[in-house]
């Protein structure tokens, strides 16, 4: 049952793979297999690499029947690109919340619009939100080093964990240089290391207070927090070393994807659900993270895909509402499948109170 919940997103998107070519999806095939090492390329290395896996190089088809058959070759890419999305979305939500949740939230992606009625059209925010998916899980299993090297090997616990973290700016970076404009991967560091900074910094001045500089726990600080300042400095090097080497226009003269679909369904009755879920979601997931990381103090999982969420979900909703909202999808589904559970669990507490009584 997991598994097909986990298919099923691939699903939707394998019944739609033969339909008609978008006008830009068309218009990149066909610049990305006539292209030309003289003329200058509107569309970023990951996008042509992504578009052109599942094809031979070969020249562009006259015909629209051929033509067609290329596109439905080529989406072959995008059943492939949807799968990984879903599993990376579980494996994120995993490390944090578990195996419910994580089936909750797959299962929403395979009913919200961007894959329900556009998962099919090719496009490079499929690339660029594989990229920032794999970012965000090597950053939260980096936070939770193994016991065994924690404890006995500290120096190696250390290696592996600035490795780790060093891979997730790598491919951070690799998410912008697929979609420049997907730069809010590159805020979720820094925004981390800020909500880190406002927590021990109470919890420094509170050991000054008690134990004067001595008894400060200045090593154990440095600890937490260097890596992710490291991070939240390295990943944006990274990306402007990728873009200064990698493209050949300005950014603002490189191709736009056509918005296909909108994030939350567009009907009254589903929208009003959706928002609703999004609201319980939001306030349950920053109480539960908050309530944990007051305690602690410790940057894990949670944090990490909390801070994900909101900073995809927030520079979706500042944005002009003409991009492409793939890339926010699975944090939309993350909160929607959190609300979902508080909703569930309620329910499951109300019930059994009830038979009790």
């Amino acid at each position: 049952c997991s598994l097909l919940v986990l298919l099923l997103p691939a699903l939707v998107v394998f019944v739609s793979v033969g339909a008609p070519a978008q006008p830009d999806e068309l218009l990149r095939m066909q610049r990305i297999v006539e292209y030309q090492p003289d003329v200058p390329r509107i569309d970023t290395i990951g996008s042509c690499m992504f578009h052109s896996a599942a094809i031979p190089v070969a020249a562009w088809p006259i015909t629209q029947e051929a033509q067609r058959a290329l596109i439905v070759r080529a989406r072959l890419m995008q059943v492939i690109g949807v799968t990984a999305m879903v599993f990376l979305t579980c494996l994120a939500v995993l490390l944090a919340r578990g195996w419910l949740q994580a089936l909750l939230a797959c299962g929403l992606i395979a009913v919200l619009p961007p894959v329900a009625h556009a998962g099919y059209i090719l496009r490079p925010e499929t690339p660029a939100t594989l990229f920032a998916l794999l970012s965000l899980v090597l950053m939260q299993v980096a936070s939770r080093p193994a016991p065994r090297h924690r404890y006995r090997s500290p120096r190696r616990s250390m290696i592996v964990g600035g490795f780790l973290m060093f891979c997730a700016s790598v491919f951070a970076a690799l998410a912008c240089e697929a979609l420049p404009s997907a730069g809010a991967t590159l805020l979720v560091p820094g925004v981390v290391l800020l909500a880190g900074t406002l927590q021990l910094a109470g919890r420094g001045i509170r050991g000054f207070r008690r134990r004067a500089l001595v008894g400060t726990p200045i090593r154990s600080l440095n600890r937490r927090l260097i890596p992710w300042t490291a991070t939240a400095l390295v990943a944006p090097a990274i990306t402007w070393w990728l873009l200064q080497r990698t493209l050949t226009v300005p950014v603002a003269d490189l191709a736009v994807t056509e918005q296909a679909s909108s994030l939350l369904p567009g009907s009254p009755i589903g929208y009003a659900v959706s928002v609703a879920l999004l609201m319980v979601g939001l306030v349950a997931g920053v109480l539960r993270v908050g309530l944990r990381f007051g305690r602690g103090a410790r940057i894990g999982p949670d944090l990490i895909l909390l801070v994900y969420c909101a900073v995809f979900l927030m520079t979706s909703l500042t944005g002009e509402g003409l991009a492409d909202p793939l890339p926010s999808l699975p944090a939309m589904a993350i909160l929607l499948s959190e609300g979902l559970r508080a909703l569930l669990v309620l329910t499951l507490g109300l019930l059994a109170r009830r038979r009790a009584g």
